[in-house]
């Protein structure tokens, strides 16, 4: 497992299918993704039973843990679109709105660094992040990604476009 003092990233089990339909399928929350649909229960129930391989899939998922009496899973961290050529992938991340601000995010965030640069080798992480989220772009700025440009018209929130930032962070 890949774990610090505090946290602990693991594998998607069957029991998180739960939390996974509650945060996928909150749909005010859609545009900072690529859902476009709702998950229903049985499909999260399915991919948590899977074998997931990130060189097949080019994605992993993995669930962040809060250690303590409880082990209480706070949310999910992603790498997605895997270039293995170009040794580099996305991040995405979502935690429980009622667990947000309590310093899970830049747990899980560092957490998946090492493995990405320590495990994995890769080079470079990447995020795009939207403008008007300062929470999320200040949680990658605190995990050690740079401001690199930003995007306009990016993200389209069902309301109007939005400008993001995209965040990368290089091994060193």
């Amino acid at each position: 497992m890949l774990e610090n003092i505090t946290h602990r990233l693991r594998a998607v089990e069957p029991a998180d299918a739960v939390q996974l339909y509650r945060l996928e399928n909150k749909s005010d929350e859609w545009w900072l993704g690529a859902n476009l649909t709702p998950f229903s229960q049985a499909t999260l129930e399915h991919y948590a039973a899977g074998k997931h391989d990130l060189y097949a899939d080019l994605q992993l998922r993995m669930m962040i843990e809060a250690k303590g009496d409880a082990n209480i899973c706070v949310g999910a961290i992603d790498l997605y679109q895997l270039d293995p050529r170009n040794r580099r992938a996305g991040v995405g991340i979502a935690i429980e709105a009622h667990k947000r601000r309590n310093g899970h995010g830049i747990a899980a965030l560092n957490l998946l660094s090492e493995y990405a640069f320590g495990h994995l080798g890769l080079h470079q992480l990447w995020a795009e992040v939207p403008a008007s989220n300062g929470e999320s772009v200040q949680l990658f700025l605190e995990a050690g990604f740079e401001q690199k440009g930003i995007m306009s018209d990016w993200v389209w929130n069902q309301k109007q476009w939005q400008d993001a930032h995209w965040m990368q962070k290089i091994a060193t």
